[in-house]
């Protein structure tokens, strides 16, 4: 079993119980250093700094118990453009858009904008709108990076109410 699945799998219930939801855990070599990342969210909150030091303290035993060398705990809050990085996250953001990078060109394209549609769990496959209004399905190993895109010309006019439907009906009426 892979590192982050068997810390995940341990801190799922501690995480819950502090009332955050984990967007994804990765283990990484950063330099010299093992860096164990926890990516964090609060459902329908804001984020503080010292909710991730409370998540922090009550997961740090639990996670030495489930690594056996040395590393580098980092609990952090996903930000405004949110990784995308598992079918999971796809899906908690269908209706948003996102900005992907594809490994290899597919029908042109390799970098692109789009709404994520949905999201076929059991295959790992997630349909976007295209700029063009047209509908593409991905299959999850075709995708180098993906994260959700952040309308600040729309927050700085201060129009942030429903600023993905906005784009999504743009990209639809098009």
């Amino acid at each position: 079993m892979k590192v982050e699945t068997k810390v995940e799998n341990s801190i799922k219930s501690i995480v819950e119980e502090q009332g955050f939801e984990i967007e994804y855990v990765e283990f990484v070599k950063e330099g010299s250093n093992n860096v164990l990342r926890v990516v964090i969210d609060k459902p329908n909150e804001k984020m503080w700094v010292d909710d991730c030091e409370k998540v922090s303290r009550a997961i740090e035993d639990t996670v030495d118990k489930n690594i056996d060398q040395e590393y580098v705990l980092e609990v952090s809050s996903p930000g405004l453009e949110r990784q995308l990085k598992n079918i999971r996250l796809y899906k908690k953001y269908i209706g948003k858009e996102a900005h992907i990078k594809l490994y290899k060109k597919v029908d042109n394209l390799k970098e692109f904008n789009a709404i994520i549609e949905s999201v076929n769990e059991e295959d790992e496959k997630v349909t976007f709108t295209l700029e063009d209004g047209t509908t593409q399905e991905f299959n999850l190993k075709e995708i180098t990076t993906a994260y959700t895109t952040y309308d600040f010309d729309s927050v700085l006019k201060g129009n942030t109410d429903n600023v993905n439907l906005n784009k999504l009906n743009k990209i639809k009426n098009r």
